[in-house]
């Protein structure tokens, strides 16, 4: 997995919210939140590494490299594994963690994956993605965190991803792979088609008529939708009740949706 697509921004906090006291002096706590707007939980497995301290962290993933960012704040976990860590989430993503769909160019939605950092990582600025794959721990290969900024148009490329059209919010999502078999089907489709469309480009002699050949193999041949490859994602059955697992160690598969 590329570390380098991904930008980082200040996320989630785990300050313990504190009540004010009722009285003539009561004053609010300055460090209370107020009320969370979703909360992950797991467990961090230990996969055989040497790891013995982590934090669990989010990351907003973005299709181009920024420049500079900020790591979000995040659970800390320690001693035997598997530890387990919850991550209280008090705002909504900052406006430049969100993706925006070319075909409507409004829905906008944010994608988070949850990885196992060095501890102390998630305190301050980094502008150096190569800083960030050094101390990256692991990840969850099965979960990611979703937010969608407002209600999405129909026929968006989200509502394929997405596996519909989640309500405004925040979402835990499942990661959803293509078998062997379902990814061999989609690259033979393609395969033929490819086949198919050169051979006929080839058979177009150079020449006054050239433009109007290759224009009739395209009306010919039409472009198949064979699908895609790429994982996408559907809501997970408990949603934020359910626990997800960090796996220390090298990623096998990580998640490749964009």
């Amino acid at each position: 997995m590329n570390l380098r697509r991904l930008s980082l921004f200040p996320f989630a906090t785990l300050a313990i919210a504190s009540l004010p006291v009722a009285g003539c002096g009561s004053q609010v706590d300055p460090t209370y939140q107020g009320e969370a707007l979703a909360t992950v939980q797991g467990s961090v497995v230990n996969d055989g590494s040497s790891v013995s301290a982590a934090e669990v962290a989010l990351i907003w993933s973005l299709p181009q490299q920024s420049p500079d960012g900020l790591f979000g704040t995040s659970a800390a976990v320690s001693g035997q594994f598997p530890a387990g860590f919850t991550l209280p989430i008090f705002t909504p993503p900052p406006d430049g963690a969100l993706i925006t769909a070319e075909e409507t160019g409004q829905d906008k939605v944010g994608l988070a994956l949850i990885l196992a950092v060095e501890p102390g990582m998630s305190e301050g600025s980094i502008t150096d993605f190569e800083q960030v794959e050094a101390n990256m721990l692991g990840m969850s290969e099965d979960h990611v965190l979703v937010y969608v900024d407002h209600e999405l148009e129909p026929n968006s490329v989200w509502e394929s991803l997405l596996g519909g059209r989640p309500s405004p919010g925040y979402h835990l999502m499942e990661v959803v792979r293509k078998t062997p078999a379902e990814k061999e089907a989609i690259q033979a489709c393609y395969q033929q088609y490819g086949d198919a469309i050169n051979a006929c480009f080839g058979a177009c002699e150079q020449g006054a008529m050239y433009d109007a050949c290759i224009q009739a193999c395209d009306e010919q041949n039409p472009e198949p939708d064979c699908g895609s490859g790429k994982d996408t994602f559907r809501e997970a059955p408990n949603g934020f009740g359910t626990t997800i697992t960090v796996h220390l160690g090298t990623p096998t598969q990580g998640i490749d949706w964009f």
